[in-house]
């Protein structure tokens, strides 16, 4: 997933920040640098209990 929305997500909003400018690709190369350094850990540690609460909440949905 992180390889889907960073890309993507920094490129928006490197673009709505400073426009297509002389150094964007090496703007938006350095926010993605950055950007997915937070994602990938933040994914590795967080998607197990978001998935736990994610079936959790469908189940309880199911149930009534």
């Amino acid at each position: 997933m992180a390889a889907v929305m960073v890309p993507v997500m920094t490129f928006v909003v490197t673009f709505v920040n400073i426009g297509f400018v002389g150094d964007f690709v090496f703007q938006w190369f350095k926010a993605f640098v950055i950007a997915y350094a937070v994602a990938c850990p933040m994914i590795f540690f967080f998607a197990p209990a978001v998935r736990r609460f994610t079936t959790r909440l469908l189940h309880s949905q199911q149930v009534r």
